[in-house]
């Protein structure tokens, strides 16, 4: 089978060339084997096509990324047209995630007849604590051929057809009626050509979906669920003071990586840091797709030093609980030394000796130098004589500076608001992030980018709640894996904008 474009925003599916019956046809059972099914499920969707939705588990936990594989059966079909991808709806918020735009597309037997099977993968995050029911739609365009019922016609020449013929050769009536009957009987068992669009429906069994512990929750934790590996690197392991050098930290496994964040190497009297930047490298042949760290450490003393573990804690669905997981402390040998705390200062007793230089005096001038001259002045006076302009200036720069921002703020403010009350998450989201960035930087004394979830949640605790989940949701759709269905955002804006006034 093979997976063609042929109308922009289309994908048609070249079907199997058969004549179906009128007979209704169903997905099979969950159950039942990849190859074969003799027993399919009820649930008449159409005679030619019909969908199955199937999501992993009946619990799950609010921000657990949950396995998602929809099928579509199409049975008889001449040609098979999708108009767009698969819509994934639920009964409350939910983030789809990784949704193959292409299905891939094999060939089952089901009850006895080759039928046209293609497949979509991903994953879905419930968002808030409720029974979750998801439902999936694919619009599509079926061509198929309508069987003609079996119409026993008694033949004017008996059994056998050439009877006539062979009789009278040269009877043009009999041999008319020879050519009409064959030509109807033909016409009759091939069927005419039928086109239907339909729009398959499915639903999955419902969820539970339940709120993570907060009893047992450690402050390490930043929201990630599922089971994760760490595996770190240093660029370089022998160094000389003050030369950077680059932490990377590749995490993987099994859960939501949008949701992975590491707070990575903090500043001591070792080591200056920055914040680690990440990256998410997409799945390969044998390899899981996988969300790298990476961090620039500066060594401010020599010697044989030691780069501490990084910290990960996730809430394992599985056997819910946290896990905490960290790598090695890796090695560095630092060649240099830093300056120590009791070394003479430069020019100091121990300090070679220099002849010191009397200041030349500065020369008389007269009263009546002009108008311009300065009158007599204090020297801290006269400074700031000639400094005032500059003051000013640098006063007027921050002013300007200042409304700027005031006018960006509110910019982004009624950016935000009419996204919520639209329910258009994207801008929403986008508006929300530069927002507290913005806000936070300026109250903190910091860069906006290194405003994170981390950062957030230490600054503020509980309070920092909303500011944290709009800049994970941002984080989320950024990467271009995820949209928001059913938003209800008005509240989350109010939350944000509390918190943002709260914010200290």
């Amino acid at each position: 089978m093979t997976l063609k474009r042929t109308l922009a925003g289309a994908l048609a599916l070249v079907a199997l060339t058969m004549v179906a019956g009128p007979s209704a046809f169903a997905a099979p059972a969950a159950t039942t084997p990849a190859s074969t099914s003799q027993a399919p499920t009820p649930t008449r969707q159409t005679a030619h096509a019909s969908i199955r939705l199937d999501i992993r588990g009946t619990k799950a936990w609010v921000g657990q990324a949950l396995p998602v594989t929809l099928q579509a059966y199409f049975r008889g079909a001449e040609g098979v047209t999708l108009e767009g991808t698969p819509q994934l709806t639920s009964s409350s918020g939910i983030f789809t995630s990784d949704l193959s735009r292409e299905p891939r597309q094999s060939t089952e037997v089901i009850g006895g007849d080759p039928v046209l099977v293609a497949t979509w993968t991903g994953t879905v995050t419930p968002s808030s604590a409720a029974p979750l029911v998801i439902a999936a739609e694919l619009p599509v365009q079926i061509r198929y051929r309508e069987a003609a019922p079996a119409v026993e016609q008694a033949s004017p020449f008996g059994d056998d057809p050439f009877a006539a013929l062979s009789a009278n050769p040269f009877d043009m009536s009999a041999i008319n009626r020879f050519f009409q009957q064959s030509m109807q009987q033909s016409m009759g068992s091939v069927g005419r050509l039928h086109q239907e669009a339909v729009s398959l429906r499915s639903t999955a069994k419902p969820i539970e979906v339940l709120d993570l512990p907060t009893a047992s929750q450690p402050e390490s934790f930043t929201g990630a669920i599922g089971r994760f590996t760490l595996k770190a690197s240093l660029s370089s392991t022998r160094v000389h003071v003050s030369e950077p050098v680059t932490l990377r930290v590749v995490v993987d496994g099994d859960g939501d990586l949008d949701r992975v964040d590491l707070a990575g190497v903090a500043t001591s009297d070792t080591w200056k840091t920055y914040p680690p930047k990440a990256s998410v490298e997409a799945p390969s042949k044998g390899k899981r797709a996988a969300k790298i760290f990476e961090q620039v450490l500066v060594p401010l003393r020599g010697g044989d030093l030691s780069v501490p573990a990084v910290v990960l804690t996730s809430f394992d669905p599985d056997s819910s609980r946290y896990v905490t997981r960290e790598t090695q402390p890796l090695a560095v040998t630092v060649e240099g030394a830093a300056v120590a705390a009791d070394a003479p200062a430069r020019g100091g007793p121990d300090a070679e000796s220099a002849p010191v230089l009397a200041p030349s005096p500065a020369p008389h001038r007269p009263l009546d130098a002009g108008p311009l001259a300065v009158p007599h002045l204090a020297a801290p006076v006269r400074v700031a004589f000639w400094l005032s302009p500059l003051v000013l200036l640098i006063a007027l720069a921050a002013l300007l500076a200042a409304a700027r921002r005031g006018r960006a703020v509110r910019a982004l403010r009624r950016t935000m608001r009419r996204a919520a009350s639209q329910g258009d998450a994207v801008p929403f989201y986008r508006a929300a992030h530069t927002l507290i960035e913005t806000r936070l930087s300026e109250r903190w004394g910091i860069r906006p980018e290194e405003v994170s979830v981390p950062y957030i949640r230490e600054r503020l605790g509980s309070t920092g709640d909303p500011l944290a989940e709009a800049l994970a949701a941002d984080e989320a759709l950024r990467f271009g894996r995820a949209h928001l269905d059913n938003p209800d955002l008005i509240p989350l804006c109010s939350s944000i904008e509390r918190s943002l006034g709260g914010a200290s």
